[in-house]
């Protein structure tokens, strides 16, 4: 028993030692015959309370043990008049005994059908009871906070539940959790554009139908809503209310898409970030982040951001919205090309597995940076990579290797170094993930739609979901850069080269920014012909794709195949075989799972029907709505199958 235990149990004692030991010294300066025997006097005090703590904790013991003597001897009244319900339980989770107010107040609950101890623990048996020292549980109508502790009967294990009731206590922490405070923020995602496309009558009647619509939705909840102007709207409302939103799906997502004005679809969508918190501050925080997070992944859908930091998405079933207006991109053009003047080098850097729109991307940027004088290095792992045909046309034609390993790159890092990361907005997935730790300025140019695990330390994030491709991005921004990068035929091909693979050929997430920046990139020389070239694959590559194809089987509208087989091109192989599995008739989305070493990889692709994104999600991946993938590590590649059709289920039952 440790001194602090002590001094808690017996506190008037330890503070009557104190005092007479203080009276003692201050007598000892006066008359040492006094002290003396105030002394002896102390020490029989000491005496007689060292007795006291050594009865009293034999006392508890022989209690203890008692106790545990008599657990199964139905005669004895040491657990039978126990203050609260007792039940003793086996390895098989068979119940031995239980006392009497177990019977009393437990077992008048329910009609027990049966020795199991699983009906008065929610369904857990022995193996998830032992992991806890207590667990919650719901008998009947009453709560219970249940203690375990294992015992010993005649050399067998044996184990013993006491079960505390509070069923008042939880059901006012449940009451209290229910009111604390949730904020909601919408905004309108396609307001502009609709203000372009109508006159400014038929924009009044649009706007205020959809003012109607999201009024509507939000008066059947309790809660206070305001309209803040501009398309933007605010909610606060309770936790049970946010719950019933909840469990409807936030369904006004769906009301607002099938709007239609003269029996004409509008096109119109919504955006909404809710944010929970202990106070309206925190709610209102997480429901800013939670609206960027919505907006990040293209709109048209619900971002929930809770107390834990842990996102929940609704929605997300149509494409991103294209915004026509090129005034964001001439504003980041003219910040990033301040930023390479005030910078000594230059890395840019994709993704991990680098293809042609991250390395086109790349190659832009580098001629962003050489305009301005500054050395640039495109970061790569050329053994990884899926552009070889590019990376092999970009240094036939230039004097410089302008490619760098991720070790040299961390080598030669200063404090002046700029980062750029291309094609990608996670760290972790980056070609080097400790290079853009370490680097103290980063710039993030990406398309994809955001993840939760961004890279929140850049000074700037250039993220536009809508846009096709990273080299659509990266062409506007150089077409807008105010020091003028004159481009060649090598970055016009580069460039147009990436937009090119991540649109299947202008086919897939295409709008009107997507050819201009074409044209633009045509008019600077591109070659078409050449382009084509970089998609060019061997005849066993075709071979083995064929073979992918053929191995397809049809599961809920989609086509899943497996590549397990060895091949350089593997990655390769099984992007194309699920581009070609689209054009089978009936196919909503392909998935094509392959091995690499201990990790199961899986390549998503749709036409746009299926949101291919949140599948790979909810893999631990992620993408865009029609091209995804995710990795799948420590796992076979049957169990990443039946993962992936349950992840295919999620989907389809939460539409």
């Amino acid at each position: 028993m440790k001194s602090a235990e002590l001094i808690k149990i017996y506190p008037l004692t330890f503070a009557g030692v104190v005092l007479s030991a203080m009276c003692c010294a201050v007598t000892a300066f006066f008359s040492w015959q006094v002290a003396a025997a105030e002394l002896l006097v102390l020490l029989v005090w000491i005496c007689i309370a060292v007795y006291r703590v050594r009865r009293d904790f034999k006392a508890v013991r022989r209690t203890v043990t008692a106790m545990s003597a008599s657990l199964y001897r139905e005669d004895d009244a040491a657990l039978q008049s126990f203050p609260l319900p007792v039940a003793v339980f086996d390895s098989a989770d068979r119940v031995l005994w239980y006392n009497r107010r177990f019977q009393s107040e437990v077992l008048t609950e329910i009609s027990p059908k049966s020795k199991d101890i699983r009906q008065f623990t929610g369904g857990m048996g022995l193996e998830k009871i032992r992991e806890k020292s207590r667990f919650n549980t719901t008998v009947g109508k009453r709560a219970y906070t249940v203690y375990f502790s294992p015992v010993e009967n005649a050399g067998k294990p044996s184990y013993a539940l006491i079960f505390a009731e509070d069923t008042e206590l939880k059901a006012t922490a449940h009451a209290y959790a229910l009111s604390k405070p949730a904020v909601a923020m919408i905004v309108t995602d396609s307001a502009e554009e609709i203000y372009r496309t109508f006159r400014e009558s038929e924009y009044a009647e649009i706007t205020g139908a959809l003012d109607r619509i999201i009024e509507e939705w939000f008066s059947g909840y309790d809660c206070v809503f305001r309209k803040l102007g501009g398309g933007r709207f605010l909610a606060v409302l309770p936790e049970n209310a946010l719950q019933r939103m909840i469990d409807a799906k936030f369904d006004v997502l769906e009301r607002v898409r099938s709007y239609t004005f003269h029996n004409a679809p509008v096109g119109l969508t919504l955006s909404i970030g809710v944010g929970r918190g202990d106070t309206l501050s925190d709610a209102e925080s997480n429901a800013r982040q939670a609206l960027d997070m919505a907006l990040g992944r293209g709109g048209d859908q619900t971002a929930l951001k809770g107390r834990d930091d842990v996102y929940r998405f609704f929605g997300g079933v149509s494409k991103g919205v294209e915004k026509r207006t090129k005034v964001r991109t001439r504003v980041v053009a003219s910040a990033i090309a301040e930023m390479l003047r005030n910078c000594d080098q230059v890395f840019i850097m994709g993704h991990k597995f680098s293809d042609i729109d991250s390395i086109g991307a790349a190659v832009g940027m580098r001629k962003a940076a050489l305009t301005l004088q500054k050395k640039a290095k495109i970061v790569t792992s050329e053994k990884t990579s899926l552009a070889l045909p590019l990376i092999e046309y970009v240094r036939a034609e230039t004097d410089e290797d302008c490619f760098i390993s991720s070790a040299d790159a961390e080598d030669a890092l200063t404090d002046k170094t700029l980062l750029i990361v291309v094609d990608t907005h996670r760290q972790d997935f980056t070609e080097a993930p400790e290079l853009c730790e370490k680097a103290s300025s980063v710039i993030v140019i990406d398309h994809h739609r955001k993840t939760v695990d961004y890279i929140r330390k850049a000074v700037i994030f250039y993220h536009e979901p809508h846009a096709s491709s990273a080299c659509e991005m990266v062409t506007e921004l150089l077409e807008y850069m105010d020091s003028k990068p004159v481009l060649t035929a090598l970055e016009a091909n580069a460039l147009l080269a990436g937009i090119m693979l991540d649109t299947k050929d202008f086919i897939l997430r295409t709008g009107v920014r997507t050819f201009e920046a074409a044209a633009f990139l045509r008019a600077r020389g591109a070659d078409t012909v050449r382009v084509n070239s970089f998609f060019n694959s061997s005849l066993e590559s075709k071979k083995l794709c064929g073979q992918v194809v053929l191995g397809a089987q049809f599961y809920r509208g989609c086509a899943i195949s497996t590549a397990n087989m060895e091949s350089k091109d593997i990655r390769v192989i099984a992007a194309k075989a699920a581009d070609e599995l689209l054009t089978v008739s009936g196919v909503d989305a392909s998935f094509v799972l392959f091995p690499t070493d201990s990790t199961i990889n899986i390549s998503a692709r749709s036409m746009g029907k299926v949101n291919v994104q949140l599948v790979m999600e909810s893999l631990g991946g992620g993408g865009h709505q029609t091209m995804a993938a995710a990795q799948l590590s420590k796992t076979t590649l049957s169990e990443a199958l039946e993962r992936l059709k349950t992840a295919i289920d999620t989907y389809f039952s939460e539409q």
